[in-house]
């Protein structure tokens, strides 16, 4: 008899246990993953494919604007200072005076978008290099944190993201460096950066020694965050340099990080300005020679739903289907750190 009830007790206390299991099983949370271009995304959130989509601007501000998309979480208060575009120069680069003027022209734009005297000019080239209306672009610009050098503390962190992820195939002790704070010390170069702040700082008008070389400057296509890169060409501050379009600097757009990358490889650019987490992906599993001298932005990336949708919140799109660049990209980091807990299905 006492056989029977022990018995008893021990299924009573299994089925509690697999209840329990089951019930959790049943609760995970979970968000459906695809990759699209930033023009697929656009598309398939019109007509309804997909629920939402995390990308660069200005495509989420597009989308709010042409009604059809409202913002549900801009990537600056799901995670401050995160990393984002970045200049970049390959390895191959030692014209000190080339890797000077580059992030002095960098910094420059950087202070001239800071600075709140200069918004309506701002504006006008945000107009023009992007071809879009004046409204767009404003939320495009605003939602993005145009700053002169990344946060390492936060890439330290999307390096964990992105490893955990597998978008880094390779432990960071294997290429040969000690851990993650080495390998980030000899990527970033504080140099050139230091050099300039200390000069402008002291002397906004500063200019630094006009270089004789001659550059292939990349960056992706359409996107706001390159702003900077623009409004240095149109102030002038490539030719105060001594680098003129058309002469000895060619700017060559590309759709996305990894053609940019691609293209390092090839030795088609010498520098450009691109995803810091792509270039760390580049720089880990394929030994990429590349070197990352400033910083360009953070922020710029917002999760947008459709505006006629009841989705208020990111629990709200739990089991549902989102879209972002792709695999490794700066937006899908930003994405798992939005949706940590959840599930992530890719399709």
């Amino acid at each position: 008899m006492k056989t029977y009830v022990i018995l008893g007790a021990v299924v009573l206390i299994l089925a509690a246990v697999g209840s329990t299991f089951y019930e959790k099983q049943d609760n995970t949370k979970s968000i459906y993953v695809v990759s699209m271009t930033a023009d697929e995304m656009s598309n398939a959130l019109e007509n309804g494919t997909i629920a939402g989509f995390i990308s660069w601007e200005p495509y989420p501000s597009k989308a709010v604007t042409q009604g059809y998309a409202k913002y549900l979480l801009n990537s600056s208060d799901a995670w401050e200072n995160h990393p984002s575009l970045v200049l970049a120069i390959s390895e191959d680069m030692n014209d000190e005076n080339m890797i000077r003027a580059l992030v002095w022209a960098e910094v420059k734009s950087t202070r001239f978008i800071n600075n709140h005297s200069n918004k309506e000019k701002v504006l006008d080239y945000g107009q023009e290099f992007l071809g879009l209306d004046r409204v767009t672009v404003s939320a495009a610009i605003n939602n993005t944190v145009y700053n002169e050098y990344p946060d390492l503390n936060e890439t330290k962190r999307a390096i964990g993201i992105i490893s955990k992820a597998g978008v880094i195939n390779k432990n960071i002790s294997s290429i040969g460096y000690n851990n993650v704070d080495d390998f980030l010390s000899k990527v970033f170069i504080t140099k050139y950066y230091n050099e300039v702040k200390k000069k402008l700082d002291e002397d906004p008008d500063w200019i630094p020694p006009r270089v004789n070389g001659s550059l292939k400057f990349g960056y992706i296509e359409g996107s706001s965050l390159n702003l900077a890169m623009y409004i240095a060409e149109k102030e002038g501050y490539f030719e105060k340099s001594g680098l003129v379009t058309g002469k000895n600097i060619q700017f060559i757009g590309y759709r996305s990080g990894r053609a940019l990358t691609d293209a390092f490889k090839v030795r088609e650019i010498d520098a450009g300005t691109l995803g810091a987490t792509v270039l760390l992906r580049y720089k880990v599993n394929d030994n990429g020679r590349i070197l990352i001298v400033s910083g360009v932005n953070s922020g710029g990336t917002s999760l947008v739903v459709r505006s006629d949708s009841d989705i208020g919140s990111i629990e709200d799109l739990n089991g549902k289907k989102i879209a972002t660049p792709g695999f490794g990209t700066c937006q899908d980091t930003i994405m798992r750190k939005m949706f940590d807990g959840y599930e992530i299905k890719t399709q």
